[in-house]
């Protein structure tokens, strides 16, 4: 038993440290997405659909929205701006001048078990020139780890960036939100969002996860000073 608890540990750190191949701006993709007790959602902004559904979707306990909300000076949603790059739809989410800020609030729902946690893995692609980065938050859990990736640098100025962070919930609800919010001083352009999240159902497999969270750490910080 204790010969397959590590080996199942290798196996899991290994993973993470692996390549996976991505879609779009899907560049972080966890090792166990397709799982028993996962669920995949992505938001590519296609239409100006206000709630909107995720266009790609793998979740068998039931459904997903986004819930825009637009801030001071928003231009909502765009198809496509020249300034901007090669990305194709996407929300400028205006800032806050006094009567309340751009957001996109996420419901997801989940397992309805009472298990041990849960662990929630975001990515968010914003443009950043004079528009900044959004906030994201998961109420009710921990921040574990996070990156940025630069996916597009656009000629006529700023750069398109994909924001990733791992959260972690104790004990395991049976649905989550996840808040984004715009930059209040120069409002925030969102272009894709990913939401991933795994139900971990007992202490030893959560330990696992926490393995990988540190290896993926480990990684970013030898990767930094090279």
């Amino acid at each position: 038993m204790e010969s397959r608890t590590y080996l199942a540990c290798g196996l899991l750190v290994l993973g993470m440290l692996m390549p996976v191949p991505a879609w779009g701006h899907d560049m972080v993709q966890p090792p166990w997405r397709g799982d028993e007790g996962t669920t995949y959602q992505e938001w590519r902004f296609d239409t100006d659909a206000n709630p909107a559904l995720p266009e790609v979707i793998s979740n068998s306990y039931g459904s997903a929205m986004a819930s825009i909300v637009l801030g001071d000076y928003a231009s909502g949603w765009q198809v496509q701006l020249p300034s901007l790059g090669d990305q194709i739809g996407y929300w400028d989410l205006g800032g806050d001048r006094g009567n309340g800020g751009g957001s996109i609030l996420i419901d997801v729902d989940n397992r309805p078990l009472a298990l041990e946690c849960k662990e929630v893995w975001v990515q968010v692609t914003y443009f950043r020139d004079m528009s900044q980065a959004p906030t994201v938050t998961v109420p009710g859990a921990a921040y574990v780890t996070g990156q940025t990736l630069l996916v597009e640098h656009v000629l006529t100025g700023g750069d398109w960036y994909l924001d990733q962070s791992i959260w972690r919930i104790e004990p395991n609800p049976d649905h989550e939100q996840i808040l984004i919010t715009s930059d209040p001083t120069w409002g925030s352009v969102i272009d894709q969002i990913v939401i991933d999240t795994i139900c971990i159902p007992e202490p030893a497999t959560m330990g696992l996860f926490l393995v990988g969270s540190w290896a993926m750490i480990a990684r970013r910080r030898r990767a930094a000073r090279v």
